[in-house]
């Protein structure tokens, strides 16, 4: 089995981190609580894939999960409309979850976006 998986121009290594330069300044632990942006994204898509259409909710699991994370500091949690990144309040068609937080100052961002069935 591959080590990574290749998702919209996107390298994921195995340990769920997108492939990226920026990963190279984690450290050890870092590296494994940066894994949370990418459990948090997979939680939030479950909620969607179970029937959950509130934003409001998916934006709050999000910050959640990255706030119960030792080490990581939440710039933002987005729950958006895919084509004009406009926030939403009830989840419907292309929509983006996205996602930046700072570990000791690296900045760190990912996302995943959904088509939403109404």
């Amino acid at each position: 089995m591959p080590d990574y998986l290749r998702i919209s121009q996107i390298v994921i290594v195995a340990e769920g981190l997108a492939h990226s330069t920026r990963n190279q300044y984690l450290n050890p632990s870092q590296r494994r609580q940066a894994t949370a942006l990418h459990r948090a994204l997979g939680k939030a898509r479950e909620q969607i894939e179970a029937g959950e259409r509130d934003a409001a909710v998916i934006q709050r699991l999000l910050a959640t999960r990255i706030q119960d994370t030792p080490g990581a500091a939440l710039d933002y949690a987005a729950v958006v409309d895919a084509v004009s990144l406009a926030p939403l309040d009830r989840l419907r068609g292309e929509v983006l979850l996205a996602l930046a937080v700072r570990f000791d100052g690296i900045r760190l961002i990912d996302n995943v976006q959904l088509c939403v069935p109404e």
